[in-house]
C-alpha cells in the first residue's frame, strides 16, 4: 500500500492573456495539458499548445447552445494526438458508453497508469473528476482508495478509485504525457495546419446536425442568437461559448504570428485571425461570466449574430491562406 500527492499543482492560468482582457485557454483538455506540463517543465506556451493541437482553430456549436458541444468530437482520434503534437508521447486509456463490457478492465488499466505516472511526478489528464470537463489527478492513496483531483474551476477534492469513468458522464478518458517524442517542429506545424483545414471543412467526426463544427458552426451560432429563432437557446451558457471561441481565435492569431517566420501566407493568416478574434470579442464583452440566464435585447442579439457572420467570412479567408502555405510546404 502506498500514497503520493504532487505538491504545487495548480490550474494553469495565462496571466498575460488575462492582462489583455482575453480568456486564453477555455478548452479544459488543453488547460489540463498545460497544467500537467507546467508541473513537469515549469514553463509552457499556451498558444503553442492551442495551436499545435488545432484547438485554436476548432469550433463546436449545439443547436440550443448546450455546453455538451465542447466534448462531442472523436476523443480517441484528437486527444492523444494533442499531447503528441505538444512534443510528448502519450499513454491514453478510454472507454465509451457502448463498451460497458470493458468497464472494469479499462478502469483498472487507467488506475494503474495513473498511479505509475504520479509516482514518476506526472499529473494526469482525466475526464469528469468533479464536473463534466477534463481535469487533473495529482495524487493517490492506495489504502484509502482515493485520488486527489483538480478541476478546471481550480477546486480540489478527493474522489474514490471506483468513480473513475463513472461520474456524471460515464465515459473514461485518461491521457498521460510521457517522454519527449522528438517530432520535428516543421512536422508539428504542418500537422496542426492540416488539422485546422480538415476541421474547417467538416472532415472530423461530429454528431450532426444537432451539432455543427468548422465553418458551418458559425452559421448555426449566428442563427440561434437571431431574435425569433432562439426560443430554447440556453443563454446561461453564452459566456462559456464566447470564452471558448474568442479565446481560441486569440490563440490562433498568436500561434500563427509565432510560426510565420517571415512567410507571407502565415503572416497574412495571422492578420486575418486577428480580425476573426476582433469580431468575436463583442460576444466575450457582452455575455457575463459566470453563467447568467438573462437574454439580451433583440437589437443586441442581431448585432452579435452579425459579428459571428463577419467572423466566419474572415475565417474562410484565413483557411485559404493556410491552405496556400500547406501546398507550398508539403
Amino acid at each position: 500500500m502506498s500514497k503520493r500527492k504532487l505538491e504545487g499543482v495548480k490550474w494553469y492560468i495565462d496571466a498575460a492573456a488575462h492582462a489583455r482582457g482575453e480568456p486564453s485557454i477555455y478548452n479544459s483538455f488543453v488547460g489540463s495539458l498545460a497544467t500537467s506540463l507546467k508541473a513537469i517543465r515549469k514553463e509552457v506556451d499556451p498558444n503553442w499548445l492551442m495551436g499545435t493541437s488545432a484547438f485554436a482553430f476548432r469550433i463546436y456549436i449545439n443547436e440550443v447552445m448546450c455546453p455538451s458541444a465542447m466534448s462531442v468530437f472523436d476523443w480517441s482520434a484528437i486527444l492523444p494526438e494533442a499531447v503528441e503534437q505538444a512534443g510528448y508521447c502519450c499513454t491514453y486509456v478510454s472507454r465509451y458508453w457502448h463498451e460497458q463490457n470493458k468497464k472494469k478492465e479499462r478502469r483498472l488499466e487507467a488506475q494503474q497508469n495513473i498511479i505509475q505516472a504520479i509516482t514518476q511526478g506526472i499529473p494526469c489528464i482525466v475526464w469528469d473528476v468533479q464536473i463534466p470537463e477534463w481535469g487533473i489527478i495529482f495524487g493517490y492513496d492506495d489504502r484509502a482508495r482515493i485520488f486527489d483531483s483538480l478541476a478546471c474551476t481550480g477546486d480540489t477534492r478527493s474522489i474514490p478509485f471506483a468513480e473513475l469513468g463513472q461520474r456524471e458522464i460515464k465515459i473514461l478518458s485518461v491521457a498521460i504525457p510521457g517522454k519527449p517524442n522528438g517530432r520535428a517542429r516543421e512536422d508539428v506545424i504542418l500537422g496542426s495546419l492540416r488539422a485546422a483545414v480538415r476541421h474547417a471543412e467538416q472532415k472530423e467526426w461530429l454528431e450532426r446536425p444537432k451539432y455543427q463544427d468548422g465553418l458551418p458552426a458559425f452559421d448555426l451560432w449566428a442563427k440561434i442568437l437571431e431574435p425569433g429563432t432562439n426560443k430554447n437557446t440556453q443563454f446561461e451558457w453564452a459566456g462559456y461559448y464566447a470564452g471558448h471561441y474568442y479565446g481560441a481565435r486569440c490563440c490562433a492569431r498568436d500561434y500563427l504570428k509565432n510560426i510565420a517566420d517571415g512567410t507571407q501566407d502565415l503572416e497574412e493568416a495571422a492578420a486575418t485571425y486577428e480580425r476573426v478574434a476582433s469580431f468575436l470579442k463583442p460576444l466575450w464583452d457582452h455575455f457575463p461570466r459566470p453563467q447568467n440566464a438573462q437574454k439580451p435585447s433583440d437589437a443586441i442579439l442581431r448585432s452579435l449574430a452579425d459579428s459571428i457572420r463577419k467572423a466566419k467570412a474572415a475565417e474562410e479567408k484565413g483557411i485559404e491562406q493556410i491552405k496556400r502555405y500547406i501546398t507550398k510546404h508539403s
